[in-house]
């Protein structure tokens, strides 16, 4: 066998081994997915395998929110970009959200791509990739690299294997959780509720609920405006997220309550983690407090009910500490009542 034919068997031999390693890791992927709703979570485990497979500089995975943008997994993503601030309204994402196309090129300035990035732009290969959830634009896999040409079709099919992947995960997380807090929505809690109670019951178990809403949020809403309030919510869900057990799940029930389903937990140790989520939400400092609260601190009341002592059913613990709420709101805000 000729040295030529030689060199030619090797590069198809790594060819084939590379593409195998892509489809493992594509496969990797998913197997670590597992039942995670997370998206946060979830873009890391995708990013990590990107980064792994594609010789990139800058990796990130873009959530769109109507108007919003938010970077749930990166690495070097900001270089390509300098100071300029990445938004819906950039002329790269208003372009895949409308056209629902991928941007794949290995010289960004001499393609048609170079009236979608902002000036002074240093990537020069590129690959945008949408992610589709019930046929809209939800998210956008990027890659980049200062390199010309770095990329190939390769790279390109294994980004849209990955991104079948996300918008699988997107669509998921969508039925169960809220895009601009990370919680759990009430859809979910209805179900929850139902199951962890018969759980309880089975195993003849304690099961406490929480319910905490926020004092004054309209006023402070309307001082701040809906742009800002989404922070004061972002911040407040990571508030009692860091402030409770990695299982106890947080789910938005109203415009500015939250629910905090705790299995395993009698209400006396319930009535310690609502007085810590009091004392932590009273000395954090939230845009608008100031100005729109009557302490100027943001302070939140809260109402406990548990099973079995106070409800057997999922509607009556539900009414229970909603009652409670209801006493702690009456009393002045910033109090705490059991069912």
């Amino acid at each position: 066998m000729s040295a030529k034919a030689v060199r030619k068997e090797s590069k198809s031999i790594a060819a084939k081994r590379r593409q195998v390693q892509r489809g493992t890791a594509i496969m990797r992927a998913y197997l670590r997915i597992g039942r995670i709703s997370e998206l946060e979570k979830i873009s890391r485990i995708y990013a990590r395998e990107l980064i792994d497979m594609v010789s990139c500089d800058g990796c990130a995975i873009i959530l769109i929110d109507g108007d919003k943008v938010k970077i749930l997994a990166e690495r070097g993503f900001s270089k390509a970009f300098g100071q300029t601030e990445f938004n819906a309204d950039m002329p790269l994402i208003k372009h895949i959200v409308n056209a629902k196309e991928a941007i794949f090129t290995g010289d960004v300035l001499s393609s048609p791509a170079t009236s979608y990035v902002p000036h002074g732009y240093s990537a020069n290969s590129l690959i945008c990739i949408p992610i589709l959830a019930n046929n809209d634009v939800r998210g956008i896999i990027y890659l980049d690299s200062l390199k010309k040409n770095a990329f190939n079709q390769q790279d390109k099919e294994f980004t849209k294997s990955l991104s079948k992947g996300m918008s699988i995960a997107f669509e998921q997380s969508f039925q169960h959780s809220e895009v601009r807090t990370g919680c759990f929505n009430r859809q979910e809690f209805d179900a929850d509720i139902i199951t962890e109670i018969g759980n309880a019951r089975k195993h003849q178990d304690q099961l406490s609920l929480l319910i905490l809403h926020m004092d004054w949020a309209k006023n402070t809403k309307e001082v701040q405006g809906h742009a800002k309030d989404d922070k004061v919510l972002e911040k407040l869900v990571d508030i009692l997220a860091s402030n409770t057990r990695a299982y106890h799940k947080i789910y938005r029930y109203g415009m500015d309550e939250f629910i905090i389903l705790m299995t395993g937990i009698e209400k006396e140790e319930a009535s310690l983690v609502a007085l810590r989520l009091q004392k932590v939400i009273g000395d954090e400092q939230f845009d608008g407090e100031r100005e729109g609260q009557p302490s100027r601190k943001m302070t939140a009341s809260i109402g406990i009910a548990a099973f079995p002592s106070d409800a057997q059913r999922a509607n009556e613990l539900i009414e229970a500490a909603n009652s409670a709420l209801y006493r702690a709101k009456e009393s002045g805000g910033n109090v705490i009542c059991f069912a």
